[in-house]
């Protein structure tokens, strides 16, 4: 009888999915020849799996699907500002707890220069 609870028990560990937090920008306002970058830095010890959404007034502008994330490492992903300018944010799907994750939308002017504004993920 311990055998056969001991493989259901196992079974059903096996069937549970993996915890998944959300963590998500502030707003800000991106106008052409601006862009939005949202990075997700994973300051954990394990390879986890995330998922990166840049969104604006409720339509999706990117998707990056699942992405396998190493310790220590940072994902990016941008998107160009509107010529008339849009609210755009970042929403993070992260595997595990949302401490393992440091995430931040950025504006800045494209194609290659540095941050002008930087907000973090919470």
């Amino acid at each position: 009888m311990k055998l056969k609870t001991l493989v259901l028990a196992s079974s059903l560990a096996l069937s549970v999915p993996v915890h998944a937090a959300e963590l998500f920008t502030p707003t800000l306002w991106a106008v052409a020849p601006d862009a939005l970058a949202c990075n997700l830095t994973n300051v954990g010890q394990k390879t986890r799996t995330v998922r990166v959404r840049i969104i604006s007034n409720g339509a999706l502008l990117l998707d990056s699907g699942q992405v396998t994330l190493d310790p220590q490492h940072t994902t990016d992903h941008t998107v160009a500002g509107p010529p008339e300018g849009s609210p755009i944010y970042c929403q993070f799907t992260v595997e595990g707890a949302k401490q393992r994750y440091r995430g931040v939308a950025k504006l800045f002017h494209a194609p290659n220069s540095s941050d002008f504004i930087a907000v973090p993920a919470q």
